[in-house]
C-alpha cells in the first residue's frame, strides 16, 4: 500500500491562559503549524478537538471563528473533532456552523484504510454519564463491520484507558481523563480485527499503548506548558503508516515511536484471569457436582426493561451448547412466561415457556396445594389474576386469601377492600417483596410497597412465594430435572436471589449489572461476584469453572 501521512493537531486551547495552558500563544502556534503543513505532502490534517478553552456562549463563538480563520488557510484536506470544551457552551449546530462542516460520527477511506472520526458526545459532564452511548456503540460497530480495509480510529477521549501517573490535570481526577464505556468500545475494537491504529488527545500528554496488538497514541496539546517548563509546547504530530506506524511529535514536547502494523484478525492470547478468579475456581471446583444447570434472574440479568444487557444472549447461548440447561426466574409477575419468552427471543435468546418460572406461578402452586377452590381477592396484574384462576382459585368477597402483586395502575381506592378483607381475616400472599426493578430509565416500583402498604394497614405480615422463598427455587429445580447439587443461581439482588438460593442449598452468583448491590444486604455471601452473565458464564465454561 502507499505511505498514508497524517497530520495530527490537538487541544489547541485558544482563548485565556488557565492553569498550565498558554492560550494565549495558541493562534501564533496553529499559524506556525498551518505554515509547516503546507510545506508537506501530507495526506490529511486532523484535528482532535479542545479548539477553544470555554468561557461563555458569546466568547467561545468568537474564539472558535478565530481557530476556523487560521484553518481556513490551510490547503490541505482536513477533519474535525469536538472536544468537551468547545461543546460547553456551543452546541453541535453551532461548531458546525463556524467550521462550515458537519461534525457528526463518520469514515472516509483514504490510501487504501479506512479513517473512522467517532464524535462522541462530550456536551454533558461526561466523567459521569454513560458514553460512549448505546447508539454511539452500535454506529462504530456497524462501522467497522461494512469495511474490509486496515482502520484507525481517531476520538478526542482516549480508549486505552492509560495510567494518569504524574499528569498535571488527570493524576488526581482519572475519571476526567477517560470514558464510561471504554472497555466494551475496545472489545468492539479488538473484535473487528481491522483496526491498526487509535489516536487520541486530551489528555495533554504523549503517550503510546500496545493493546492486543492495535496502537493507542495520544498527542500533546499545542498550547500545554507542564511538560516544557511554563512555555507552551507548540505540539504537533505526524503520522506515517505503511508496513510500519511512525509518529513523530514536533515541537518543545518531542517524541518519536516507531512499530509494525498488526494483521489484520491477528489477536494476542487472551490474558490470564485475576489470581483471585483462579484462587476462587481452585477453591470451590467440585468434580463430584459438575455444573449441569443455570438459573438466571431477568430484570437486571438479562435485560433493563426493554433494553438487552450486553453479552447476555451470547452467555446464555454459550451456556446452552455445552449442554448447560438454562432456566429463567423471576420475581416479575406482570408477564405470562410465552410473554416473556417472545420478550426474550427479542433479544437474541432462545427460551422456551416451559423453562421460564414466575412468582405468579409460585404463588398458584401454593394456593393449588391447598385444595378446593380457595377464596381470593387479587391486588395486582392481569397476568397474576390469570395464573391464580388457572390453579383453580375463585374470586369471592369473602376470600380466605388477599394475594398481592404491582399493578402500574394501581390507586389507592384498590387496596381498601384488600386492607377490610385483611381486617376480617383473610391470609396475605404476596407474589414477591422487591422494592424495584431496574430499567434503562431507572428503578421502578415492584410489588414490595404494596405489600408493605397492605402489612401495615392490616397488622398482617405477608407470606412472600416468591424470591426468596425456597419453594419457588425448588420449583425451578424440578423444572431442570437437574440434581440440586449441580445448579447454579445467577441473579443480581442480594436480599433476594442470592438469600434465596442460600435458603434452597444452592450455589450462588451475584452479578452487578442490574440493582444496585449493598454489602449491607449481603445476609448470605454468594459463591462467587461478577460484573455480568457474560463474565459469571465465562467462568463457567472455563477449565476448572467447568467442574464447579
Amino acid at each position: 500500500m502507499e505511505t498514508l501521512k497524517l497530520a495530527i493537531v490537538t487541544d489547541i486551547h485558544h482563548g485565556p491562559t488557565r492553569y498550565t495552558k498558554q492560550g494565549a500563544a495558541a493562534l501564533p502556534l496553529l499559524e506556525t503549524v498551518r505554515d509547516r503543513i503546507a510545506a508537506s505532502d501530507t495526506d490529511l490534517v486532523v484535528d482532535l478537538g479542545d479548539r477553544i478553552s470555554n468561557v461563555d456562549h458569546d466568547t467561545d463563538a468568537g474564539l472558535m471563528r478565530d481557530v476556523m480563520s487560521v484553518f481556513a488557510g490551510m490547503t490541505r484536506p482536513r477533519a474535525h473533532l469536538l472536544g468537551n470544551h468547545d461543546m460547553h457552551y456551543l452546541s453541535r449546530a453551532e461548531n458546525e456552523a463556524i467550521l462550515g462542516r458537519p461534525l457528526g460520527s463518520h469514515s472516509q477511506d483514504v490510501k487504501g484504510r479506512h479513517l473512522v472520526f467517532w464524535q462522541i458526545d462530550l456536551s454533558g459532564r461526561f466523567p459521569d454519564c454513560p458514553i460512549p452511548s448505546d447508539a454511539d456503540l452500535d454506529w462504530l460497530r456497524r462501522d467497522l463491520a461494512n469495511t474490509t480495509l486496515p482502520s484507525v480510529i481517531f476520538t478526542h477521549v482516549p480508549l486505552d484507558g492509560e495510567a494518569m501517573t504524574g499528569n498535571y490535570y488527570f493524576q488526581n481526577n482519572t475519571a476526567s481523563a477517560t470514558l464510561r464505556h471504554t472497555q466494551a468500545a475496545r472489545e468492539i475494537i479488538e473484535a473487528s480485527g481491522k483496526v491498526i491504529l487509535c489516536v487520541a488527545g486530551h489528555v495533554h500528554r504523549n503517550h503510546n499503548t500496545t493493546i492486543d496488538g492495535i496502537r493507542y497514541l495520544t498527542v500533546q496539546s499545542l498550547a500545554e506548558s507542564y511538560t516544557t517548563e511554563g512555555a507552551a509546547s507548540g505540539a504537533w504530530a505526524e503520522i506515517e503508516i505503511d508496513d510500519q506506524i511512525r509518529w513523530t511529535v514536533h515541537g518543545g514536547d518531542p517524541m518519536r515511536y516507531e512499530a509494525p502494523v498488526r494483521g489484520l484478525n491477528a489477536h494476542w492470547t487472551p490474558p490470564l484471569p485475576s489470581f483471585d478468579i483462579l484462587r476462587l475456581k481452585n477453591s470451590i471446583a467440585d468434580a463430584a457436582h459438575p455444573v449441569r444447570g443455570v438459573i438466571l434472574d431477568m430484570d437486571g440479568v438479562l435485560f433493563r426493561g426493554d433494553q438487552p444487557i450486553d453479552g447476555s444472549a451470547d452467555a446464555v447461548r454459550a451456556l446452552q451448547d455445552r449442554g448447560i440447561r438454562v432456566l429463567c426466574l423471576t420475581n416479575n409477575a406482570r408477564r405470562t412466561p410465552a410473554a416473556y419468552a417472545q420478550k426474550l427471543r427479542g433479544f437474541g435468546i432462545a427460551m422456551d415457556a416451559t423453562d421460564i418460572v414466575t412468582s405468579g406461578m409460585a404463588v398458584a402452586r401454593y394456593l393449588k396445594a391447598q385444595g378446593g377452590a380457595p377464596r381470593v381477592h387479587i391486588v395486582g396484574s392481569a397476568t397474576l389474576r390469570d395464573a391464580v384462576l388457572a390453579a383453580g382459585a375463585v374470586e369471592s368477597d369473602s376470600p380466605e386469601y388477599v394475594v398481592a402483586g404491582i399493578d402500574t395502575g394501581l390507586k389507592i381506592a384498590d387496596l381498601t377492600p384488600a386492607v377490610r378483607y385483611l381486617a376480617s381475616g383473610a391470609t396475605l400472599l404476596a407474589s414477591n417483596a422487591d422494592a424495584v426493578i431496574p430499567t434503562p430509565h431507572g428503578a421502578e416500583p415492584e410489588a414490595g410497597p404494596v405489600v408493605a402498604f397492605l402489612e401495615a394497614a392490616s397488622g398482617k405480615s405477608a407470606t412472600v412465594l416468591g424470591k426468596p422463598h425456597a419453594a419457588i427455587f425448588h420449583l425451578a429445580v424440578e423444572r431442570l430435572n437437574v440434581a440440586k447439587d449441580d445448579v447454579v443461581m445467577i441473579g443480581d439482588t442480594p436480599e433476594t436471589d442470592i438469600a434465596g438460593g442460600f435458603a434452597a442449598g444452592l450455589r450462588t452468583f451475584l452479578v452487578e449489572s442490574g440493582n444496585a448491590v449493598r454489602d449491607s444486604a449481603l445476609t448470605h455471601e454468594p459463591t462467587a461476584r461478577f460484573a455480568d452473565l457474560r463474565a459469571a458464564a465465562a467462568f463457567l465454561l472455563a477449565g476448572p469453572a467447568a467442574r464447579l
